[in-house]
């Protein structure tokens, strides 16, 4: 089983399971994930994660995106994009900057989003979208995300290009819908690229038949090892004779530390690697970078998030 992350450009027209399929298929194997969906007419960034990685999925998951947008005004569908139906059709109007620039502050920072009806969130414990085909009436619902930065990046008016920084759980889809009403216009998304899932870049990412080609000639491909998975992370190598302690659960405590690059203030997650930089675990630290050097070897740096074991130290028996 191959253990890493690997990010991919998805094609518009598939759906995001869909990719993560092939993506089996090419690696033979089934503990395949993701970190979050793209609807089938997005294309762009998607995180997949590989055997252990999946391990990761919390923290990669929650990262914040980016996104790059085409928003149309002046029709309005049920599904906020364009594959919907249309529900309402109003003359939008002259392009007027000064309006959409106080759109574009007015849908800046925190602020309480609309829930798709069209979506995988749950209602009674009943996906909204299953409801919503079915024609039931769905109470409104909301959600606060936050949006970190909006830019103008194109006018063809009635279509304006939007480059999007946001937290995760962003239906990017919801901010042209309330856009449109805001306007009394109406508005839906034409077309949506995602650019960017925390640190990672879309022009980092290969297609899927780069990747079909690469692991066919005997390639790996661009899988990236776990320990680069969360690159805002600092690191801690462990003494070898102290993997299976960590792996075993036992108290985190300073003789295990060979070394790090943690410089930080305390209660952030770290790695905490083995031989071969292979990641034992995920770990929240007590203390500053300040105080290691005063604490006893006996002092409990931290505390487990998660056990990872990339390396599969626990399945070596000697």
């Amino acid at each position: 089983m191959l253990d890493g992350i690997l990010l991919l450009d998805k094609p518009a027209g598939i759906t995001s399971h869909d990719l993560v399929d092939e993506v089996r298929k090419v690696f033979r194997q089934k503990r395949v994930g993701h970190t979050g969906i793209l609807d089938p007419l997005a294309t762009g960034l998607m995180v997949i994660l590989l055997g252990r990685g999946t391990l990761l999925s919390a923290e990669l998951t929650g990262a914040d995106k980016k996104y790059s947008a085409i928003i149309s005004f002046g029709k309005a569908t049920d599904s906020f994009d364009r594959e919907g139906k249309v529900i309402s059709e109003t003359d939008p109007g002259k392009f007027d900057p000064e309006r959409i620039e106080r759109l574009r502050q007015l849908f800046t920072g925190t602020i309480s989003q609309l829930i798709p009806p069209y979506s995988a969130a749950k209602v009674s414990g009943q996906r909204m979208y299953q409801s919503a085909r079915k024609g039931d009436k769905q109470p409104e619902r909301r959600k606060n995300i936050k949006i970190y930065s909006m830019e103008i990046i194109s006018n063809e008016w009635p279509d304006i290009g939007l480059d999007i920084h946001c937290s995760s759980g962003t239906y990017v889809r919801s901010l042209a819908h309330e856009m449109g009403m805001q306007l009394r216009c109406g508005g839906h998304l034409k077309s949506l690229v995602r650019t960017g899932i925390g640190r990672f870049d879309l022009d980092q990412a290969v297609t899927l038949q780069v990747l079909q080609t690469q692991v066919k000639g005997g390639d790996s491909g661009p899988v990236i090892p776990l320990c680069q998975a969360l690159p805002d992370k600092p690191k801690i190598d462990i003494k070898p004779e102290y993997c299976r302690s960590v792996l075993e659960g036992k108290p985190f405590i300073k003789r295990y530390l060979s070394r790090t690059d943690y410089k930080g203030p305390g209660g952030c997650l770290s790695l905490l690697l083995g031989p071969g930089s292979k990641v034992l675990a995920i770990a929240n630290l007590n203390y500053n970078w300040g105080s290691f050097e005063r604490l006893d070897g006996r002092d409990v740096l931290g505390k487990y998030v998660r056990i990872i074991d990339e390396g599969h130290i626990r399945q070596e028996r000697s």
